[in-house]
């Protein structure tokens, strides 16, 4: 019997997948579709995945990472097919492995692009897609999406994208047909291995972020986004508070001074302020004052409120959230991704007057 192994590595994202097969054939086709249906906030994704060939069985190999049993893997899973497989977590020091008892599958998952590692957003709001860090590799130098030792005889990878992005280019690091149509782009290729794509949109004009950037270009602490209906100011904690405190410090006044001037004329505006922190719970003399992360929260969510309304912002276009721990943004693992979870998020909503 001669092992084949079909590989689907996600560099930047949460697993590895890897497939097995084994059969007498020496060749065999293998055909792929993989459909990415994005969100309107451009990073949350369902994607659906199929794969067909003449195999009679197929492994798919799940890093083991942090999950403590291998079903754990499948927890952004929708779908699987077939039904029935089993898990195998003996065989291989590094993966547990999802046995399927067919050479044709189909998922659906859903997951989400990770700022700074796959996806990348520029001042100018327009959002870079790429499947590969440049530098990974298997041991077997394969790279993107790739299969093994067959190439792919038909790939397709499609993106569907929410009526409020603009898609601004697609390309290919191998030959093949793209096709658009309206909102929709797809890649087609035949006899293809180690694919990259590298993918540019933009949300559509908004008239609101334009401005803002404007006006706050110069604050470099403050990370703006926004949607058709929609903008986010984004604020580290650490440059409006002192560490474990609710009380603005100075450097935090001036900024908010500077985004409430930028607001302050616009009366169609709703404003929700929503406090984030880290996992790491109160402890020592602070939990006389905070007794969570929820409390934290909601004194720095409000005192943001409060300083805005001392700039002349009407209370009644501001609302304040405290939502703790609870919307982390990064892992939690280290200090400069809990850093990057302690944050003020300012939400822009434009109402009709």
């Amino acid at each position: 019997m001669k092992l084949l192994s079909l590989h689907w590595l996600k560099i930047s994202g949460f697993i590895v997948l890897l497939a097995g097969f084994q059969t007498a054939c020496l060749s065999q086709s293998v055909i792929s579709e993989k459909i990415i249906f994005l969100n309107e906030d451009g990073k949350n994704y369902v994607r659906y995945d199929t794969l067909r060939t003449g195999h009679p069985s197929y492994d798919i190999w799940f890093e083991k990472g942090q999950q403590k049993t291998p079903a754990q893997h499948l927890k952004d899973y929708l779908y699987v097919y077939p039904d029935k497989y089993r898990w195998d977590s003996k065989s291989q020091e590094k993966y547990d492995l999802l046995k399927i008892a067919s050479g044709t599958y189909a998922t659906l998952v859903q997951n989400k692009l990770i700022d700074n590692v796959d996806l990348k957003i520029d001042k100018d709001g327009v959002y870079t897609y790429k499947n590969w860090d440049g530098k990974t590799t298997t041991p077997e130098n394969n790279y993107g999406i790739w299969n093994k030792p067959e190439n792919f005889s038909q790939l397709v990878y499609a993106w569907v994208f929410p009526q409020n992005f603009n898609v601004i280019s697609y390309k290919s690091n191998r030959p093949g047909k793209w096709v658009k149509r309206n909102n929709t782009i797809t890649y087609y290729g035949n006899n293809v291995n180690d694919l990259v794509f590298t993918i540019k949109y933009q949300p559509r004009s908004n008239n609101l972020y334009r401005e803002l950037v404007k006006a706050l270009d110069e604050l470099e602490q403050i990370q703006l986004e926004q949607n058709t209906k929609s903008v986010r100011i984004t604020l580290a904690a650490t440059v409006l508070f002192s560490s474990g405190s609710g009380e603005l410090s100075q450097q935090g006044k001036r900024i908010l001074e500077k985004v409430s001037k930028a607001l302050v004329n616009s009366n169609n505006l709703r404003i929700i302020i929503e406090g984030h922190t880290d996992n790491i719970p109160i402890t020592g003399k602070l939990r006389k004052k905070y007794k969570s992360n929820w409390e934290l929260s909601s004194t720095r969510s409000l005192n943001v409120l409060h300083y805005m309304t001392e700039q002349k912002i009407p209370e009644h276009r501001l609302e304040s959230r405290a939502l703790g721990s609870t919307k982390p943004v990064a892992s939690n693992k280290n200090q400069q991704d809990r850093s990057k979870n302690r944050r003020i998020e300012i939400l822009l909503f434009e109402q009709n007057k």
